[in-house]
């Protein structure tokens, strides 16, 4: 099984022996942590070419480790979280900390070739799961794809420590196990279903949710060769330790020798005992949940992860040609009214503003504001519907590819406004998936909203809020009886919540209506059902 590729040459390591590396860590610049990533990065590269002893390169390691994780944890929000593309600076900074793991993993494959490590099998076979599965997760906070090659190497390493009779053996892990102790197992149950997570389709504060979530819960999932006895009665969750692919669904008659199954019946019970209790109103913290719940909409996302991880979800349908080459393209409430009005500009609907000098000279010679007039006005406000190529359309959703030449960012949450077709009407969308290949190329599918959308002014109904309060753009949607979907508004984020009052202008008037329930929060919108 091939390993990670070679490291570039560096220069030896300022140090000996594992005292002389912790001296050398202790040292570093922690006021400028770009710099004391290169550091390490390149003492990583002199170490993988240096003449050291396993077990002393061995606790190298373990020292650097500590210190990696502690400069990927200040260096994250640079990428993490942040709409795409990134700026360059950011990028670098995402390569280097990629870098970094992988030269972490080279040399704990290094150490496990050592005769004096092979007392510790089981710690090295853990360490580069680990970094292996911190590999894969950090492209997937950036919404990249890895190369297959790591679950390959993923896969490998597992049945390694298996046909070693070391894949249960607990070994210290102050980094991510439980207690500061983790196997082998559990740190392939982890990595195996964090990806099984559908990361392409969530928001940073979610991936961080599931991250939290699975800490302490991977333990409860288990790794069994087939048949699995004892296993949830859905079609299990199964890899191909021959493959490099995740885990899939897979039915019982379809299992080989050399699949294993990730056993989540543990992992269920304690899913859906939260679920159980967050639908009668119990509150998070009191369910165990991780901190992270708060940033979240807790239910939902552990009735998705319970789908994916314990009731062998359905494969998706497989996506269909468009009809159209081109889908026309904008972001965020204000464009998306700006286009759906028919490039009107937005004003307060309980207020005459002052005619500009050129409106009241149009007047005054022609008796109306003209055409050419209103057109200059418009477009000082800079929107413009781009056009995007379309990549395929899937159930409710269409594929476009992020076009080289704009200047727009793309993030998972995000308010779409798009048609397909130069003639056909505007339909709203939020952006669900996130792909960024190998070459750069951006592909963003977008979900789209039943219903045709109508742009509205809109403010909060509270009364100690409203004085003087401003309307705001707004859009709302018809109801589906057919399909069970409310009619419902979308508004700036955070403008209202459940069991409030909003008003909205109609019919030159303010009217007010109740939000029952908010359905979805966006990263720059809210949609909530009123009646």
């Amino acid at each position: 099984m091939s390993a990670t590729p070679p490291s570039a040459p560096s220069a030896p390591p300022p140090f000996a022996d594992a005292r002389g590396c912790k001296d050398w860590l202790n040292a570093l610049p922690m006021g400028n942590i770009p710099q004391a990533q290169t550091l390490v990065l390149e003492v990583l590269r002199g170490l993988g070419g240096a003449d050291f002893a396993g077990l002393e390169r061995l606790k190298c390691l373990e020292l650097i480790r500590d210190k990696v994780a502690f400069l990927q944890g200040e260096q994250r929000a640079r990428y993490f979280g942040k709409t795409l593309p990134l700026s360059a600076n950011d990028a670098n900074a995402w390569a280097t900390g990629r870098a970094l793991l992988e030269e972490m993993e080279q040399g704990y494959r290094r150490c496990a070739a050592e005769a004096d490590v092979a007392a510790h099998a089981a710690l090295v076979a853990q360490r580069v799961v680990r970094v292996i599965g911190a590999q894969m997760l950090f492209h997937a906070i950036v919404y990249r794809r890895f190369d297959p090659a790591l679950w390959s190497r993923l896969h490998h390493e597992y049945a390694g420590a298996e046909a070693a009779g070391v894949a249960h053996e607990r070994v210290k892990d102050s980094l991510e196990g439980e207690e500061g102790a983790s196997s082998v197992m559990d740190a392939y149950a982890h990595v195996v279903l964090m990806q099984a997570a559908f990361l392409s389709e969530v928001t940073a504060p979610k991936m961080d949710f599931i991250g939290a979530l699975l800490k302490p819960w991977a333990r409860k999932a288990r790794v069994l060769a087939p048949p699995g006895e004892g296993t949830a009665k859905a079609d299990p969750l199964v890899v191909d330790l021959d493959k490099p692919i995740g885990a899939r669904p897979q039915a019982r008659s379809d299992l080989q020798p050399g699949h294993r199954i990730i056993d989540t019946a543990g992992l269920s019970i304690s899913i859906r005992k939260r679920i159980h209790g967050l639908q009668h109103g119990e509150d998070p913290v009191t369910l165990g949940l991780p901190a992270e719940a708060g940033g979240v909409h807790a239910l939902t996302e552990l009735q998705r992860l319970h789908k994916l991880w314990c009731e062998g979800a359905a494969p998706r349908p497989a996506p269909k040609a468009s009809a159209q080459p081109k889908a026309g393209v904008v972001f965020g409430i204000g464009e998306s009214c700006f286009f759906l009005t028919g490039g009107k500009a937005f004003e307060q609907p309980d207020r005459k503003r002052e005619l500009t000098s050129q409106e009241k000279q149009d007047i005054e010679v022609f008796g109306r504001v003209t055409e050419r007039t209103q057109s200059k006005m418009v477009a000082e406000h800079n929107y413009t519907l781009e056009s995007w190529a379309v990549v395929d359309e899937l159930l409710g959703a269409v594929r476009v590819l992020r076009p080289a030449t704009t200047s727009r960012g793309v993030a998972i949450g995000r308010l779409a406004c798009l048609r397909l077709g130069d003639a056909a009407p505007f339909y709203l969308g939020v952006v669900s998936e996130l792909v960024q290949e190998t070459d750069g190329r951006i592909v963003v599918t977008i979900s789209v909203l039943p219903g045709k959308p109508e742009a509205l002014a809109v403010r909060t109904g509270d009364a100690r809020s409203r004085a003087g309060a401003h309307w705001v753009q707004g859009l709302r949607l018809p109801p589906l009886e057919k399909l069970k979907i409310p009619r419902s508004l979308i508004v700036p984020s955070g403008l209202s919540a459940r069991g409030r009052t909003l008003e909205i202008w109609e019919k030159g008037a303010p009217a007010e209506t109740t939000v029952e329930d908010v359905l979805e929060r966006g990263t720059d919108f809210d949609r909530l059902s009123i009646p």
